[in-house]
């Protein structure tokens, strides 16, 4: 025999109640509306997200996550472009950004630089050999975009030895230009960090010169990692040695030093 199915219950066919039917039904079409409107309020609701959390929850994801974030509506749209989503930039580009003829990165560098407080800048620990010239190519656009249009607090360079081994020299005199005028453009830096780059003595006096001049008042915290190339310590004059030194005693508001002194300061004093 056959059965009538519905949300509410199984009827067998000969003794299906028509009116009973009907009343079911209609009371399960008005519960799926209501089912479906609440989903389209929460919907909206979402939509309509304050900024403060909206912005919290850009800061745990990723730039690629962000990027899909923002897709979802026009209000989160406008909340990708907020200070606080771009107040830390990480640097760091990808196999497949470097082989792309235009790198996605650096369109959002040209949009939100001003926006840029704390940028941390790392060369890729696979290395990319054969996309170096295009990652040394973007890194120097970077440095000159944030020269012209940023005043960040802190910046941190880490592991620029992996370029430093494959580039030729032309290419290394860019890279510490690029730096060197980034560094003299700055003028509230309140942290500086250098990990695993090491620079030619020459390039490091000149880098550390910048820095002091140009955020002297402002620079709190100073690190020093492997920052200068053991060899070109041991072939500079002594003189030229003694010139970070000073440098480094005249920051009236220096309270952190992290600095290989093996390297520098058993040199200036043997």
């Amino acid at each position: 025999m056959d059965a009538l199915y519905t949300p509410e219950k199984i009827f067998d066919a000969d003794e299906i109640n028509p009116i009973e039917i009907q009343c079911i039904a209609e009371k399960w079409n008005s519960q799926t509306v209501e089912t479906i409107a609440e989903a389209c309020e929460k919907k909206g609701q979402w939509s309509e997200l304050p900024s403060p959390p909206l912005e919290k929850i850009y800061s745990f994801l990723s730039r690629a996550d962000q990027v899909n974030m923002s897709l979802v509506c026009r209000k989160w749209s406008e909340g990708y472009s907020s200070p606080s989503v771009w107040k830390t930039f990480i640097f760091a580009l990808t196999e497949s950004q470097l082989s792309m003829d235009t790198c996605p990165v650096m369109k959002f560098v040209r949009k939100y630089n001003n926006m840029f407080q704390h940028v941390e800048i790392k060369f890729p620990e696979t290395g990319y050999d054969h996309k170096i010239k295009t990652w040394c190519r973007h890194f120097i656009l970077f440095l000159q975009i944030l020269t012209s249009n940023s005043q960040l607090i802190s910046v941190n360079f880490r592991d620029l030895l992996w370029c430093f081994v494959y580039i030729d020299i032309a290419t290394y005199i860019d890279i510490c230009r690029a730096i060197a005028n980034f560094l003299g453009s700055q003028h509230h830096l309140k942290r500086a960090e250098f990990h695993n780059c090491p620079f030619k003595f020459r390039q490091c006096v000149e880098l550390m010169k910048e820095l002091t001049e140009n955020s002297r008042e402002s620079l709190t915290h100073l690190v020093l990692r492997y920052f200068v190339r053991y060899k070109s310590m041991k072939q500079e004059q002594d003189s030229t040695v003694a010139h970070i030194l000073p440098m480094l005693i005249g920051l009236p508001s220096l309270t952190t030093l992290e600095i290989d002194y093996s390297l520098i300061f058993e040199d200036m004093f043997a």
